[in-house]
């Protein structure tokens, strides 16, 4: 949606000067962004704080995130002619918002560059402000900050649309963003990137997981195969990995892994390898796919090691830095508390 620059400015002023709150001017994820960078005490008068990366910084970057880089090549390479024609650039970052790559249009790149739009710069919220990384990271959804709805008035030439990278277990991997000029605001902007990330998550479940079963389906039978369909895996009947997709359709969220039995979603008692149909508990039915493949989890091949212990110990890391707030390691890992509790042991009242 093409915001209106009048009712933006209107809603800065409401917020930045007369220190009330915006909420039928300004969209609701760019008013809880402005109201956590404020929290933070950025000044969005000032410049916003950027380190410039040495060479040597984004060549061991680019090292650590080798794997990221790879599997997102294609979509980077496909919206290139398209960020060109938009006069913006496609980027691609980490999980914590560091810029990794960033193709597309020469000109505008330059441009970019000057207000630290470049690879090895961190454009998470709390040193950025509001800008579509930062926000879709801390939101874990698709968002689009146009001109003025950044927090920094330094941004305020850009336009921007992002969607985060969600990983098999639900965390963050990473964020694909198409930036361009203020003036060039693109209706369809958020779209691709959606679209494009969908390709990149499917890729992810492409080599299967060791020792489970992974199902694919949907209603619609021509969809199977597709970026669109849904995909959840069982480990001993029990649903330890999904994509958003097979999350949306049996109604679920992150929070089910490791507690959803194939038994609460479908009616049939077996879950059995080809090609079958399924029918929900409301009587809804799925065209399916069941594959028993015994290889590694493709996501094993981003992080180079095993998936359960990264993930405990990234927790462990996390929690130690914040004091133990588990809130706050939650939002710093783009997890739910939930997991947090689970994977750490401790209690929810804890």
């Amino acid at each position: 949606m093409i915001s209106d620059p009048a009712r933006v400015e209107a809603a800065r002023k409401a917020f930045f000067e007369k220190h009330s709150l915006p909420v039928d001017q300004v969209g609701h994820a760019i008013l809880r962004s402005w109201i956590r960078c404020a929290d933070m005490g950025l000044n969005a008068a000032a410049d916003p704080r950027t380190e410039a990366p040495s060479t040597s910084d984004v060549r061991l970057l680019h090292e650590k995130h080798e794997a990221l880089r790879r599997i997102s090549r294609p979509e980077l390479d496909a919206l290139h002619a398209e960020a060109r024609e938009l006069s913006g650039i496609v980027i691609l970052t980490n999980a914590r918002g560091e810029i990794l790559d960033a193709v597309g249009d020469p000109g505008f790149a330059g441009k970019a560059a000057e207000v630290a739009l470049r690879p090895g710069v961190l454009w998470s919220e709390d040193g950025t402000g509001t800008n579509a990384i930062g926000t879709a990271i801390a939101e874990r959804r698709p968002v689009a900050v146009n001109g003025a709805e950044h927090y920094f008035q330094a941004h305020r030439v850009l336009s921007c649309a992002a969607t985060p990278i969600i990983d098999p277990r639900g965390a963050v991997l990473g964020v694909l963003d198409l930036s361009t000029p203020a003036n060039m605001q693109g209706g369809h902007m958020l779209g691709l990137m959606r679209l494009a990330v969908e390709q990149i998550e499917h890729r992810l479940f492409r080599e299967g997981f060791e020792s489970c079963q992974t199902l694919r389906f949907h209603s619609d039978s021509s969809l199977l195969g597709a970026a669109r369909e849904g995909i959840l895996v069982f480990r001993d009947g029990v649903v330890v990995a999904a994509n958003r997709r097979g999350l949306s359709l049996t109604g679920r969220n992150w929070d089910d892994l490791d507690s959803l039995r194939f038994d609460d979603l479908f009616d049939a008692g077996v879950l059995r390898p080809g090609s079958l149909h399924l029918r929900d508990h409301e009587g809804r039915l799925y065209h399916a796919r069941c594959e028993v493949d015994g290889l590694a989890p493709a996501v094993t091949n981003l992080t180079e090691a095993r998936l359960d212990d990264v993930e405990t110990a990234a927790i462990r890391r996390a929690l130690e830095a914040h004091g133990g707030n588990v809130s706050a390691a939650a939002r710093a890992l783009g997890i739910h508390r939930s997991t947090i509790y689970r994977k750490s042991g401790q209690s929810s009242m804890s």
